[in-house]
Order: structure tokens, then C-alpha cells, then sequence
């Protein structure tokens, strides 16, 4: 995107192969402009040029939103956030169980805390507390029945907040473990 007093003009570069992007500035006084040179290591060359004066046409909008504008009608409008992404959020470290959950959510309506997201850390999933056994998608049997996980996520609902399971990208190797064995038979 590059904006001068009357214009905007932007440049949408399309290339899955390695690209660079080089941008030189002239370092004597006379020569103005800058040089920008864009490479790509393979593939069609694609790109798109957007530009737009100050005129207020297409609605009034300024210059920058019309370029703005055609750029997103090419790569797609962004989405809005999650609405509760956007708010008070409390996460830490912390040998977790639903009971624990449970208490902070009530303690944090008794005292009056902005709590929108209460965080669960990765303890949640390391099976019967063994510091080799995290296996997402199933939850600690010790710390999280499954009556209790009914009533935790009752309670948090009910008190207008979210919950969130913090998964490590990362997969226990073991072939009881069914996430680990599904994934080894689609090699297959």
C-alpha cells in the first residue's frame, strides 16, 4: 500500500513459492520515489493493482478504503473476532481440575472481577497426572469427572463466561492413545 496526497495504490502479490521483497530508497537528494523489486522463486506470476484518488466516488469513502475495499473483494473480507475474544480474559499456569475451575469462576462473581474467559492450562489433559501422559481431546480422570465436567460447564455458562482448553501442538506417541493411532492409519 503507498499513499501520497492525492492517491492510494496498493499491489496484491499472489505466489506460494518463496518471495522476496526488496524495498530501496535513493540516497541522494535528487532522485525521488523509492524502488521496490518483488521475486518469486517459481510459479505464474499473479498480482493485482488497486488504485484510488481522493474523489468521492463509490460512496464517499476515502481513498485508502476504496483500495482497502477492491483488495478485500480479491482476497476475501477478514471476519469479526469470536465477541468473547474481545474481552477480560484470566489465564495461568496451574495444576488444574474442575473443582479449581468451578471455585475461581464463583470467587470471581462474589468479588465482582471482569472475568469474560476463564483458561484451563495443559494439565487438563495429562491422563491420571503421569508427566508423560498429555492426551488432548480426553480430559485428567482424576481432576475431571465427568459429572463434574457437566456441572463446570454449567456454572461457567451460567455466570456468562467461556472456557478455553489450552492443547500443545504436540501428540503423545503411543498407540493406546486413539488421536495418535487414528493419525499413523490414514499413513497407511
Amino acid at each position: 500500500m503507498g499513499l501520497s496526497s492525492s492517491t492510494a495504490a496498493g499491489l496484491l502479490w499472489v505466489n506460494s513459492a518463496k518471495t522476496t521483497l526488496d524495498i530501496d530508497r535513493p540516497t541522494n537528494t535528487t532522485s525521488l520515489g523509492t524502488q521496490v523489486t518483488f521475486s518469486s522463486e517459481a510459479n505464474v506470476l499473479e498480482f493485482f493493482l488497486f488504485s484510488s484518488s481522493a474523489s468521492t466516488e463509490r460512496g464517499g469513502m476515502n481513498r485508502v478504503k476504496n483500495v482497502n475495499q477492491d483488495l478485500a473483494t480479491i482476497s476475501g473480507f477478514a471476519p469479526l473476532p469470536l465477541w468473547h475474544t474481545l474481552g477480560y480474559h484470566f489465564c495461568k499456569w496451574y495444576p488444574v481440575s474442575a473443582e479449581m475451575l468451578m471455585e475461581r469462576n464463583a470467587n470471581f462473581t462474589t468479588y465482582g472481577f471482569p472475568v469474560d474467559v476463564l483458561w484451563s492450562d495443559i494439565e487438563w489433559a495429562q491422563q491420571n497426572n503421569d508427566p508423560q501422559g498429555y492426551e488432548y481431546f480426553k480430559f485428567n480422570p482424576l481432576n475431571f469427572t465427568d459429572q463434574q465436567i457437566t456441572m463446570m460447564n454449567t456454572q461457567i455458562e451460567a455466570a456468562g463466561r467461556s472456557i478455553v482448553v489450552i492443547v500443545d501442538p504436540h501428540i503423545k506417541v503411543a498407540n493406546d492413545y486413539f488421536v495418535y493411532a487414528n493419525g499413523m492409519s490414514l499413513q497407511n
